[in-house]
């Protein structure tokens, strides 16, 4: 056992009651969290579990760093999840990234979508461990037990406001601590999936088909994603017309960025190149049927592909 169940009991307590006054941190302490491109939670949700990195045949969509993911074999045999969201992870992949931005790493999340565990459930299992800082690090191991529990700094991991210059690589490298359960890891301790707008929501759940899904919801109060990459902001059918709305990433910026729409109505295929500046538009140029399903990428990557609801079923993120 990775912990006891009273540890586990006091560290929920304890952090839930020293983040209550933080609406955006305030359920970090509950959950751990696992975030994927829409095409791995896919296969997650329909495999029923994650697997390992060591144990998967074909990596789908392999957003990690890929100049670091050999430093430290051993954690390819772990299921990883941090203990809070939002850390160097997603600021690395999470979101539509410009063509030319420095930073750009083909692939990466443009559609993400978070898994959170019940914490207490995970870090009591027998194959649970913990790991202070990026499991990535050369000589890195799992931890286990009370006493090593006790040495964690959850005062960094959970901390979310700005650092000065000499506290950044510490803070950064705390924000990235993991629970890591080896071999695979069933959704049976799962509470929810979240999407980062219910746009998104409506695309993992056509890529889902007639799947049983668990539990989905979307993301409130900036809690989970950092969006700061390119986001579909509103998409609806009105007037005969297809309706979006995007804005544009808050580093690398241009005067315009790639779309691309496609649409299958009736059987029949259409599609649109346009070099658009963040903004609101709609695309008479593309005849369609509110029956119509849609597919929409942002600067060559996915930000949409499902059915779009008429004004009547509106809603904005």
């Amino acid at each position: 056992m990775s912990i006891t169940v009273a540890r586990a009991d006091r560290h929920v307590k304890d952090w839930s009651h020293n983040l209550a006054r933080f609406p955006t941190r305030a359920n970090w302490p509950l959950h751990l969290f696992h975030t994927c491109q829409l095409e791995v939670a896919v296969e997650i949700i329909k495999s029923e579990g994650i697997k390992c990195r060591g144990n998967v045949e074909h990596l789908i969509c392999d957003v990690a760093n890929q100049g670091a993911v050999w430093n430290n074999p051993e954690a390819h045999n772990y299921v990883r999840l941090y203990f809070r969201p939002r850390n160097s992870f997603h600021l690395k992949t999470e979101g539509v990234k410009a063509i030319g931005d420095p930073y750009r790493v083909n692939p990466h999340m443009s559609i993400p979508v978070a898994f959170a565990f019940d914490f207490k459930k995970i870090i009591t299992l027998p194959n649970c461990g913990f790991v202070p800082g990026n499991f990535a690090k050369t000589g890195a191991a799992p931890l286990s037990g009370d006493v090593e529990f006790d040495k964690m700094q959850f005062e960094l991991v959970y901390h979310d406001s700005a650092l000065p210059q000499e506290k950044m690589a510490e803070v950064h490298n705390w924000r990235m601590s993991e629970a890591v359960v080896s071999g695979t890891l069933s959704l049976s301790h799962l509470s929810y999936v979240i999407c980062r707008t219910v746009h998104e929501e409506r695309t993992l759940r056509h890529a889902l088909g007639n799947q049983v899904a668990p539990k989905i919801i979307v993301e409130q109060k900036g809690s989970i994603f950092m969006r700061r990459g390119m986001v579909i902001d509103e998409i609806y059918w009105a007037s005969d017309l297809l309706n979006i709305r995007f804005h544009g990433p808050t580093g690398f910026t241009k005067e315009t960025y790639k779309v691309k729409v496609v649409c299958w109505d009736n059987k029949k295929q259409r599609e649109g190149n346009f070099l658009l500046a963040p903004g609101g538009y709609r695309f008479p140029s593309i005849p369609a049927s509110k029956d119509a399903i849609w597919k929409i990428e942002i600067e060559d990557c996915l930000v949409h592909f499902a059915p779009i609801p008429s004004t009547s079923g509106l809603v904005t993120s």
